[in-house]
């Protein structure tokens, strides 16, 4: 009789395993770059680390891609998607890439120029080393910008040097190696409990910007567009789940943003949370329009090229109209 309740037990909790490697195989593997650690991706941090990717059927791989590299990557197929800044997927597009932005959790920039404590107006930057990611990158634009506001040069009035990672851009003010960054939180507060200085909150401005948008190539998404509108359903909840549930939030940037520091991670959360992310992910077109104007500048192509070229509006306003994002 023990030796036939053994087997009864195995062979249940055979099925058991069977059962769970069946669900696991119903979920559809998708992978999703992203291009920093910044608290800017916390609706994906989130969507991941609360499993709301496997709520829709999705298993989701997230991958750290630098600069550049995240649309070679995705214009190689080798991702399904990346949440990213809409100043590279843009330029490949004007290219000839197939890639199309579909939402938006930032529409500003939200970096901090930080610099030495010497530095203490915007005319003090003239001739200085300012440090950024990755030429092309978002904190390159955002300067560039910045700097035109002030009606200077990026180019000609200071040394823009290639830094790497936000990190980086911490270790290079403290050493002196550079002048000011253009630097994302929470590491932007790591610089300044070590000595350095904010100028500016690139958020104050009045720059309306497609900061973080969701992309997908054209292709994909008229081929998989059901897995396509399952992503961006576990995206918004990653985004409400943040806004909402601190605890979570918290949790998801002391794993991506790489840092341990209760203080540092409770001024990040309460800022971006509170002023930066936005509620309903929509893209805007005049963020799209002013990414567009800027990449103009130093790109003939894209001098006659529209907003909408570059987007694809329909995912979200099914989302809208099907009640799911009320």
């Amino acid at each position: 009789m023990k030796k036939i309740a053994l087997l009864l037990i195995l062979s249940a909790f055979g099925l058991l395993v069977n059962s769970h490697q069946g669900q696991s195989a119903e979920l559809t593997r998708i992978r999703i770059g992203y291009p920093s650690p910044s608290a800017s991706f916390s609706p994906l941090f989130v969507a991941k680390e609360a499993g709301l990717f496997e709520k829709y059927g999705l298993s989701a791989e997230l991958l750290y891609l630098q600069g550049v590299q995240i649309t070679q990557v995705h214009v190689a197929k080798q991702i399904d998607f990346t949440v990213t800044g809409s100043p590279l997927p843009l330029q490949a597009s004007v290219e000839g890439a197939d890639l199309v932005l579909i939402a938006s959790s930032i529409d500003k920039f939200i970096y901090k120029l930080i610099v030495v404590p010497s530095i203490m107006a915007p005319a003090d930057l003239k001739g200085k080393t300012i440090g950024i990611t990755r030429f092309g990158s978002l904190p390159d634009v955002a300067i560039r910008m910045l700097f035109h506001k002030w009606g200077y040069n990026a180019d000609k009035d200071a040394k823009l040097i290639q830094v790497g990672r936000m990190s980086d851009m911490v270790v290079a003010l403290s050493g002196k190696k550079i002048d000011a960054g253009v630097i994302s939180d929470p590491t932007s507060f790591v610089a300044e409990k070590l000595g350095m200085k904010r100028l500016l909150d690139m958020a104050d401005t009045e720059f309306e910007f497609a900061n973080v948008a969701v992309v997908v190539s054209r292709a994909y998404g008229k081929a998989q567009r059901d897995i396509t509108l399952r992503f961006l359903k576990a995206y918004v909840d990653g985004t409400r789940r943040f806004l909402t549930d601190k605890a979570t939030g918290m949790k998801a940037l002391r794993k991506y943003a790489g840092s341990d520091d209760p203080e540092i991670l409770t001024k990040t959360y309460d800022l971006f949370a509170g002023k930066y992310i936005k509620k309903n992910p929509t893209l805007a077109l005049k963020g799209v329009e002013t990414a567009l104007a800027m990449i103009a500048e130093r790109n003939p192509k894209a001098k006659s090229r529209k907003a909408e070229e570059f987007v694809d509006l329909t995912l979200m306003d099914e989302l809208e109209k099907s009640g799911f994002m009320r």
